[in-house]
């Protein structure tokens, strides 16, 4: 069942890559922050994105630490051809963050920007990341958080009498708990929740496939007519401006081996 869900959010993404950066502005502006971080440290030796994506994060990097050799890694090939377009001083490796094609202690930094989120398994992957980490070497990331979309699962299990049920998205004190458990020590997590509007709840749903996004597993089945209830219990509940509004949880890790 695992690897079942794991190839579909592998498709999703691969999919999504010809449109996923004229929608990804929100992730772009938290890879932005999760930048401007790491930026303060010495500049690494060697440093890993893990998924990457279409390479935004992974070249930017490039940017801020020019003689860094840099590896950007995704297990999505549609992602990773966009991503081999944009720049060419930098490694491309198609593969899956939990299980890293490198040898211990190979990286001084390990980056990843909303990524983590899809991982079946959060304390291996993040033993895979700390194991490929240098002594002192730095990991940080950001991934989104169980609260995301709360209003569309709130109107869908409403529009289903709770007929419907979904894999959610890691909660904070899971993520520690993944850490504590893959090794790392004294991390520092906190988290914060960004509202987004949309048209209704059709477009948010747009959105997601449009980014890969619409892939987690669930328990039951949501028809027409079902959908037609949650998009307008979703309208009624969750009005914001002119349309309505999204929550997206984003939390954010930082800590050293």
């Amino acid at each position: 069942m695992t690897q079942t869900i794991d190839n579909k959010i592998r498709r999703g993404f691969s999919e999504a890559a010809k449109e996923y950066d004229r929608f990804s502005g929100l992730h772009r502006e938290i890879a932005d922050k999760l930048l401007a971080q790491v930026s303060k440290e010495t500049t690494p030796l060697t440093l890993l994105d893990v998924g990457c994506g279409t390479g935004y994060l992974t070249v930017k990097a490039k940017d801020y630490f020019p003689q860094s050799r840099i590896v950007g890694l995704d297990f999505a090939e549609g992602m990773l051809k966009m991503a081999r377009c944009k720049r060419t001083d930098v490694s491309w490796v198609l593969a899956d963050g939990n299980h890293l094609p490198f040898l211990d202690r190979r990286f001084n930094m390990v980056i990843s920007n909303l990524a983590y989120q899809w991982a079946g398994d959060l304390s291996r992957a993040f033993t895979e990341a700390r194991r490929v980490l240098l002594p002192n070497g730095t990991f940080a990331c950001t991934l989104f958080g169980y609260n995301t979309c709360q209003e569309l699962f709130q109107s869908l299990s409403d529009a289903k009498a709770g007929a419907v049920q979904f894999t959610r998205l890691p909660e904070t004190f899971q993520v520690r708990e993944a850490l504590v458990i893959s090794g790392f020590k004294d991390p520092v997590i906190d988290s914060a929740r960004v509202n987004i509007q949309f048209k209704d709840m059709f477009d948010l749903i747009h959105w997601l496939r449009s980014i890969g996004a619409n892939t987690l597993a669930r328990k039951g089945y949501v028809g027409k007519e079902a959908m037609a209830r949650a998009s307008a219990i979703y309208g009624e509940r969750f009005f914001y401006r002119n349309g309505v509004q999204a929550t997206f949880e984003v939390i954010r890790v930082y800590v050293k081996k």
